[in-house]
């Protein structure tokens, strides 16, 4: 059996990976596409070499393009976005870990866009992804999104903007 500190540290991992999830990408990512900028919070968080596959989309390879399609092209195309992750299986083996979540998104489509769907939508799916733990931090090497909807709402969410204060 593992010591209590290499269980610990385990604990501290997951949860850090959780975190990076929750805060760095979901947080960072809906800002972004309400023209809030936090793309360096992300950007440490990327390796040279990470590889992005969204469903629909073409194969994103090493940084520069990821950052490309994170910052540019998902706010080219989104104006509301609200990223809600659960039923994390996050594994830690050593410097480097997976994890899956399950992915269900409300999202406000711009109004012209290169995917050509119109008004609010509900994104559902799952992220599949591979990180490594360098520089003190844990780092995104692979992001999957498995899409399985894009169910388009009558009015819903037509209206959703990302509120940064109530008063």
């Amino acid at each position: 059996m593992n010591s209590l500190e290499d269980r610990i540290l385990k604990l501290e991992n997951k949860e850090a990976i959780r975190d990076l999830k929750h805060e760095i990408y979901c947080y960072c990512i809906d800002l972004i596409v309400s023209g809030v900028d936090k793309r360096k919070l992300i950007l440490g968080h990327l390796t040279e070499k990470v590889v992005a596959d969204f469903t629909g989309f073409p194969l994103i390879e090493g940084k520069a393009a990821v950052a490309e399609f994170l910052f540019e092209t998902v706010p080219s195309i989104l104006s509301y976005s609200q990223h809600r992750v659960s039923n994390s299986v996050i594994k830690v083996r050593g410097k480097a870990a997976s994890a899956l979540w399950y992915v269900d998104c409300p999202v406000v489509f711009k109004s012209e866009n290169k995917l050509g769907i119109k008004g609010s939508a509900f994104i559902a799916g799952r992220y599949e992804e591979e990180f490594i733990y360098e520089e003190g931090k844990w780092k995104w090497t692979k992001i999957t999104a498995l899409l399985d909807t894009v169910q388009q709402f009558d009015e819903n969410w037509n209206n959703a903007k990302q509120l940064l204060k109530n008063r």
